[in-house]
């Protein structure tokens, strides 16, 4: 019996070293594992969206650069075709419509509609606050180097299109239209007419100032376009005096269609007669015709400056 007692105390003991050694050495073994749960899969979750999302945007913004690149070599290339066009002595009128309608069917084929906030910007194109509170390195005032939007009437249809824009002064006797300019900007349309005088006079330049209404426009083949309306109140004739319009009653409301508008190129129409009092529609298409009698080209002018200079009436 002792001997068996001896042997039971024995195993006793093993198993409570073994169990005492277990447990003091557990704290040591202990590995924390952190917890996976909903939270933790509902955040990867979003990530992924989000980067997905930009992802989308980072393909949609070069699709649309690459589209913007595209169609800006095709303007220059169809602008360059009408340069050299115009420069021939004879003309061909039938294809220069048709290359001003393609220099139009171009701008509409963006998918974004391009027309009315390009014509907006240069409308309302002004130094910014920014730079008219600084000085550039040179000196200078920024807001003498900024460009105000310049163009040269390049080529038009008709002299009764001229009228419709201008004074009609290159009518009176003696007198040649040389150069009609456009300046834009300020939210005003500025019109300069440079006229000589046959004979041992100087040049002549009357000057037409007017604030601009825009209103969007959509003919019945969907193409899209902008009435716009210029509301003249203010000339300089030729010896620099200006005459004010005065009341409202007074001011010369001209209405165009424009339907190609960018810092390049402005093309615009005399609106038909008979669409005059449409509010919301513009129903003739101003191209049909193939001697483009109402159809006005404005060309990006750089140097206007020195070509007043050029022509005596800075």
């Amino acid at each position: 019996l002792l001997a068996e007692w001896a042997t039971s105390s024995t195993d006793t003991e093993d198993v409570a070293s073994t169990i005492s050694s277990s447990s003091m050495s557990s704290p040591a073994a202990t590995v924390f594992v952190p917890f996976t749960g909903e939270d933790d899969a509902l955040e990867i979750s979003v990530t992924s969206k989000k980067n997905r999302k930009n992802s989308e945007k980072e393909a949609k913004r070069s699709a649309r650069e690459e589209e913007n690149a595209m169609q800006s070599a095709q303007i220059d290339a169809i602008l360059e075709s009408i340069e050299d066009l115009l420069e021939t002595t004879n003309c061909d009128v039938s294809q220069l419509v048709s290359y001003i309608k393609n220099l139009v069917d171009v701008g509409n084929s963006s998918i974004n509609q391009v027309l009315t906030p390009n014509l907006k910007s240069l409308v309302s194109a002004r130094p910014s606050s920014k730079k008219r509170a600084t000085k550039s390195f040179s000196g200078e005032d920024e807001e003498d180097s900024w460009k105000q939007p310049s163009f040269r009437l390049a080529w038009v249809g008709s002299d009764n299109a001229i009228c419709h824009i201008g004074t009609s002064l290159h009518k009176v006797p003696l007198a040649r239209l040389q150069e009609i300019y456009l300046l834009l900007g300020y939210n005003r349309w500025e019109l300069l007419e440079v006229i000589r005088i046959l004979g041992p006079f100087p040049n002549v330049r009357n000057t037409l100032r007017g604030d601009i209404k825009l209103e969007k426009k959509r003919t019945n083949d969907n193409r899209e376009g902008v009435r716009l309306t210029i509301a003249y109140n203010s000339m300089v004739d030729g010896t620099g005096k200006e005459i004010l319009a005065g009341k409202e009653d007074n001011f010369k409301y001209v209405k165009l269609d424009i339907w190609f508008a960018s810092e390049k190129a402005i093309v615009c129409t005399v609106p038909a007669e008979d669409d005059e009092g449409d509010e919301y529609e513009v129903n003739a298409n101003p191209f049909a015709n193939g001697n483009g009698a109402s159809i006005l080209l404005f060309v990006a002018e750089e140097n206007l400056d020195e070509q007043l200079e050029k022509l005596r009436a800075a």
